[in-house]
């Protein structure tokens, strides 16, 4: 299958994020709903990939500060081609505004594949909706996604 990248603003595609989002994170992983939206929405960059017949299946955001957060894929494409793809598009973004370093907040269990990535932590492992997660930094430089795969 191949996979189409959109770089989409929230106002325009706020109805395909949500979507994706709300299946995610608040249908799958139990986050409040109240909590998965936020200001942040309007003022980041968001990509969303699209299947063979033009359906939303994944995005993911970066913010104003080089963050990248809320990737969320949709369960019957959660393959690593998907998870790279969506990196990728958020790192050309990254590296278009002229960030040196993006940062990733990852599940704690997914750690170490970040790290294969190029990521080092950034912080102390918090909890978030009862997850544990770990703050990591990577130079745009170091960003290894585009070449490998995300097991």
């Amino acid at each position: 299958m191949n996979y189409k990248t959109d770089k989409v603003s929230w106002r325009k595609s706020k109805k395909e994020i949500r979507a994706i989002r709300e299946q995610v994170f608040v249908y799958e992983y139990q986050f409040p709903l109240e909590s998965e939206f936020d200001h942040h929405d309007i003022q980041c960059q968001h990509v969303l990939i699209r299947d063979d017949e033009g359906r939303a299946i994944a995005t993911g955001r970066l913010c104003e500060d080089g963050k990248i957060s809320r990737v969320a894929v949709l369960m019957k494409h959660r393959i690593p081609k998907v998870r790279r793809q969506v990196f990728k598009e958020l790192l050309n973004l990254a590296r278009a505004k002229g960030f040196q370093k993006v940062y990733f907040d990852s599940l704690l269990d997914e750690v170490d594949k970040y790290k294969e990535q190029g990521f080092v932590a950034a912080g102390k492992v918090y909890m978030d909706g009862g997850i544990a997660k770990q703050p990591l930094m990577c130079s745009v430089d170091l960003f290894k996604i585009a070449q490998n795969v995300l097991h």
